[in-house]
């Protein structure tokens, strides 16, 4: 991969000024008024609600409220409005250095656009008080009424450049969260990050002060005229197969970073059969493979090249497998489960790391757990991929096409959802499928907690167990499933997750070394999963629990969190489960890549979750 600048610098053209928590101090007004709206409704904020409180739209807030309290969305949203509204009016501050900046810019003739997430009551109110305060207003105001998307998509500060008609590599986007500054790099501006509450990290394109009194225009022409060269996160791809005679598509864009936008996307070389279009979508129809003694599947390739606003180059290698007409469909799919913590946030730049393990993985299905929200849309839109994502927590993110979506697409925080995945036709049509289920399970009381520091025998351990609530949500999830594992054999049906419980087939006599002196413990959630036909693949693939733990909790928990430093538990309750006769495993592995510091230092680790995955190789009959 080689990128390269244009000789000519971009001169800035614009900077784009967020509001609450930039140029004024209201983030704590803001994140006031939710706390107490989120205390009426029995819900205490915590610092995990950052990503879904701050610099986002007052619609979004209500919904994550909503969804937890079972209250009226949009009741809570006009409450939300009104209290936020009433703290603004008497309590609008600039923040240190603002008017400062503000003045600077203006004095030298540089348009200034406020973009905000904010409705146009509160935008008004503030622009008002900036006012009174000497400030003499901006070229342009983008709130939330404006446009029908808004952070973290580019949508606002897209709106802004367009009506200062200026491209946005050439502006400047101040910022002060994590859900801003997504939203200005996705349009293609240059950052300057101040963070209020939450905190942000330098990248590239990004620089981070602590305070806009360290901000002047010099600086902000510095962040634009060293903008930093596009790159593609891999410098090669594999696409999900396409077979010859039936349309293809595939999207590259997804996983360009650092580009100044607008941004073409061309091929020096590809297949006659396929077109490179300019937004980064790659489509047609493969021709016929040449005739008899031609391999089932080929491999086409194509050199597509970025070229950013800057005259910047990237390059990535795309490899299309083509197979032939009337090639069999796959013989083998790879499927993983994933607990993503939190959706990633304990961890740096969180979404390119788990875009590095998928993309690293080579895998077809996965089942997602703890995804707070955004995580498989924003994942299955950087990788070209498809998703099924269900209430704030649970996803299904696949290489190949979702036909359709099973269980409760408003699922909690624990529970489970489906999706039927197409991987391909058969030559006579027919399809060729599998259903895959992802869950997450109660977390509390944890049966090894109770093993090892509680000196619970094993009855009493599965007495407690099922008192946990876990028996009772897996039979529910069995229950949900039980039309798809009835057509077992004709569909394969897997069932991957973080089910918060061991396995009796861990917790042998001879494993019980491991286990604090425990087993056999007949851990009631696996006999569950069991007796409704589902097979364990790790331990297919390794039968023996002493030379292959296969440990999923914790990479990041060597030692328990309560500050003790007792030993953390180690065990396996990650699994990938499968039924039906068409599925003979091939390989199950564990994955916990890369630097890994253990908990609470895990800000800069490779690895982005608190879980190692479990990825199985399956041959499809």
């Amino acid at each position: 991969m080689t990128s390269s600048h244009s000789p000519a610098p971009t001169p800035l053209q614009a900077v784009l000024f967020d509001m609450d928590g930039t140029l004024v101090d209201t983030e704590q007004l803001w994140w006031d008024t939710v706390a107490e709206a989120a205390e009426r409704l029995g819900h205490v904020l915590v610092e995990a609600d950052q990503p879904d409180v701050l610099g986002r739209p007052v619609e979004h807030t209500a919904g994550v409220l909503a969804a937890r309290s079972g209250a009226p969305a949009a009741a809570i949203a006009a409450e939300l409005h009104r209290s936020f509204a009433d703290r603004v009016r008497t309590r609008v501050v600039p923040r240190p250095g603002a008017l400062a900046l503000l003045g600077a810019l203006r004095d030298e003739g540089v348009p200034t656009a406020l973009v905000t997430a904010s409705p146009r009551e509160v935008a008004e109110t503030v622009v008002a008080a900036l006012a009174e305060a000497g400030h003499g207003g901006f070229t342009v105001t983008v709130t939330a009424d404006d446009t029908v998307l808004t952070k973290p998509n580019p949508d606002p500060y897209l709106a802004a450049c367009h009506a200062l008609q200026v491209p946005p590599a050439a502006c400047v986007a101040v910022e002060d969260t994590p859900t801003g500054v997504a939203s200005a790099e996705a349009a293609g501006c240059q950052v300057l990050a101040v963070p209020s509450v939450a905190r942000i990290d330098p990248a590239p394109g990004r620089t981070v002060l602590d305070s806009l009194e360290q901000a002047t225009p010099d600086r902000l022409r510095a962040l634009v005229a060293d903008a930093p060269a596009p790159r593609f996160l891999v410098p090669g791809l594999t696409t999900r197969r396409a077979r010859a005679g039936r349309p293809f598509t595939a999207r590259v864009a997804g996983l360009l970073r650092g580009a100044a936008r607008p941004v073409a996307f061309a091929a020096a070389d590809r297949p006659d059969w396929l077109t490179v279009h300019a937004d980064g979508t790659l489509s047609g129809t493969p021709s016929p493979l040449p005739g008899p003694g031609t391999a089932d599947v080929t491999v086409a390739v194509a050199e597509v090249t970025a070229v950013d606003a800057h005259g910047a180059t990237a390059h990535l290698t795309v490899r299309i497998p083509v197979a032939a007409a009337d090639a069999p469909a796959p013989d083998t799919v790879r499927v993983m489960s994933w607990n993503l913590w939190l959706g990633g946030s304990p961890v740096d730049d969180h979404r390119d790391k788990q875009l590095a393990v998928l993309l690293a993985a080579d895998v077809d299905v996965v089942g997602l757990q703890e995804t707070a929200v955004h995580a498989a849309p924003e994942l299955a839109d950087a990788l070209g991929w498809f998703h099924h994502s269900a209430g704030e927590n649970l996803a299904v993110l696949s290489r190949h096409p979702v036909v359709d979506t099973l269980g409760d697409p408003g699922a909690g925080f624990y529970g489970a959802a489906g999706a039927r995945i197409r991987l391909d036709e058969h030559p006579d049509g027919a399809p060729h499928e599998l259903v895959l289920w992802t869950a997450h399970l109660n977390y509390t009381p944890y049966g090894p907690y109770d093993a090892g520091f509680g000196g619970l025998s094993a009855p009493e351990l599965v007495d407690r167990e099922r008192e946990s609530g876990r028996v009772g949500e897996i039979d529910g999830i069995l229950a949900g499933m039980a039309p798809d594992l009835a057509a077992a054999d004709r569909t394969p049906v897997l069932l991957v997750g973080d089910f918060n419980a061991p396995s009796h087939l861990d917790w042998t006599a001879p494993a019980a070394p491991l286990h604090g002196g425990h087993g056999p413990v007949d851990w009631p959630v696996s006999r569950a999963v069991e007796r409704a036909g589902l097979r364990d693949s790790y331990r297919e693939a390794h039968p023996d629990p002493v030379a292959a733990p296969g440990t999923t909790w914790s990479p990041v928990h060597p030692r328990h969190e309560d500050g003790s430093g007792r030993p953390e538990p180690q065990d396996r309750i990650d699994f990938v489960l499968h039924a039906g006769d068409r599925l003979t495993v091939l390989d199950s592995t564990t994955l916990a890549t890369g630097r890994i510091a253990p908990w609470p230092d895990v800000a800069a680790n490779d690895w982005p979750s608190d879980h190692a995955a479990v990825l199985t190789t399956f041959r499809f009959a």
